[in-house]
C-alpha cells in the first residue's frame, strides 16, 4: 500500500553516520507564521498576523501533545510512536489526518513511518515484519523543548531501529521531525525514509513535479497540471484503487481538505536516488482515504551506522476552501517554507 530533526531552524536534508517521559510542559515565543505573500490567499486561523507564539509539550491519556500556537500534534507512544492528531485550533479543531473509524482499517491510518523500499512482508503489523518500527512501543525521552522516541530494533530484516525526534520551528510555527533509522544487524542494509500520512476522502493532493507522474501495478490516479503543480482531486464515490509515483522539485508535498492545509518541506530528491521501484512523491487513493506520502534518499548502512532525514510539518487554516490548480495557494505553500 502506502507510503520521514534536530534544533529548531534546521534547514531539511539527510545524511549517514556511523524511559518514559514525564508529564512535562515548556514554552517558548518568537514571530508568527508568515502571512499569504506574493498573491498567496490570507489564512485564517494561523496565518500570521503577527504576535508571539509559543510551544509547549504536555500528555493526554497516554498520548504526547505538541501545542505549537494554534497548531495541536498528537503522538502515541505506544503505537508505533504514530502521529494520531494534527489539529488548528487546539484540542477542539478538527483532525487534519484520518483515524480509523474514517479509514476503517485497523492499521492505515494517522501518520507513520516505514523503511523503504516495501520488501518486507505485509502487513507491516506481523511479528515477521516490521511490527517494531510501525506497531509497538517506542521508548520516550522529553528533553526540553523536544520529544524523542526509539523503536527497539526490528526482529527481522531489515533490522533496524528507527528514532523519531519532534521540535518545534517557532518563527515558522512549523513542526520539525527527525528520522533516523540505525541498522542493528550485522548484515548491510539498503533502505531508504519514508513517510506515510492518511488523510480523510475528499481533499486536494499537489506537489510541484520535476517530470510526468507514473504507475506500476495499480491504475494510475488521475491528475491535473496547472498553477505550478500537479494535482489530485481524491473521489470516495470511485472504488477503484490508485497509485501515484512521482519525482518532485522544490522540496515540498501539501494536502488541503477545505479550508485546511498541510504542508510538508524536505530535502528535494533526485530521481536517481529513490530507493528501487519507489519514488520520492507517492499517492495511494482508497475509497475512504488517501496516503500522501513521499520518501528520501536511498543509502546502504552498514552494521551499526544511521540514516537521517529531516521533515517539516506545516498546518494552516485558510481564509477560504483550497480550489484545485490555484496558483495563489502555491505562491502561499512556497512562501510558507521559505
Amino acid at each position: 500500500m502506502g507510503g520521514a530533526s534536530a534544533s529548531a531552524g534546521a534547514q531539511p536534508g539527510s545524511s549517514a553516520t556511523g524511559n518514559n517521559a514525564e508529564n512535562a510542559g515548556v514554552g517558548a515565543a518568537a514571530g508568527s507564521p508568515r502571512a499569504g505573500g506574493s498573491g498567496g490567499p490570507s489564512a485564517g486561523g494561523n496565518g500570521g498576523s503577527g504576535g508571539a507564539i509559543g510551544a509547549m509539550w504536555t500528555m493526554n491519556a497516554g498520548k504526547y501533545v505538541l501545542t505549537l500556537g494554534a497548531t495541536y500534534l498528537e503522538i502515541d507512544p505506544m503505537n508505533g510512536a504514530r502521529i494520531t492528531a494534527l489539529r488548528v485550533g487546539g484540542s477542539t479543531g478538527p483532525n487534519m489526518l484520518a483515524d480509523s473509524t474514517v479509514t476503517g482499517q485497523a492499521d492505515n491510518w494517522g501518520s507513520t513511518f516505514w523503511p523503504s523500499p516495501q520488501t518486507w512482508v505485509w502487513p507491516p503489523t506481523a511479528a515477521n515484519s516490521i511490527d517494531a518500527i510501525n506497531t509497538l512501543p517506542y521508548a520516550a525521552v522529553l528533553d526540553g523543548a523536544s520529544l524523542t522516541l526509539t523503536s527497539s530494533v526490528n526482529s527481522t530484516a531489515p533490522k533496524l531501529s528507527v528514532t523519531k525526534k519532534f521540535s518545534s520551528d517557532l518563527a515558522r510555527e512549523a513542526i520539525i521531525i527527525d528520522y533516523t533509522m540505525t541498522n542493528g544487524g550485522v548484515d548491510p542494509v539498503t533502505t531508504a525514509p519514508w513517510e506515510i500520512t492518511r488523510v480523510a476522502p475528499g481533499g486536494i493532493t499537489f506537489y510541484p513535479a520535476a517530470t510526468p507522474p507514473y504507475t506500476q501495478a495499480t491504475p494510475l490516479l488521475e491528475t491535473t497540471d496547472t498553477g505550478g503543480a500537479t494535482w489530485y482531486q481524491h473521489d470516495p464515490t470511485d472504488l477503484t484503487l490508485y497509485k501515484l509515483f512521482g519525482d518532485g522539485k522544490d522540496g515540498w508535498l501539501a494536502h488541503a481538505d477545505g479550508d485546511l492545509l498541510l504542508i510538508k518541506s524536505f530535502a528535494d530528491l533526485p530521481a536517481e536516488s529513490a530507493a528501487t521501484n519507489e519514488a520520492e512523491i507517492e499517492i495511494y487513493a482508497a475509497p475512504k482515504y488517501v496516503e500522501v506520502e513521499h520518501q528520501g534518499a536511498v543509502q546502504t548502512l552498514t552494521a551499526g551506522q544511521a540514516l537521517h532525514w529531516t521533515v517539516r510539518w506545516y498546518a494552516r487554516k485558510l481564509a477560504a476552501p483550497a480550489a484545485l490548480g490555484s496558483a495563489e495557494l502555491v505562491a502561499y505553500v512556497q512562501n510558507q517554507i521559505r
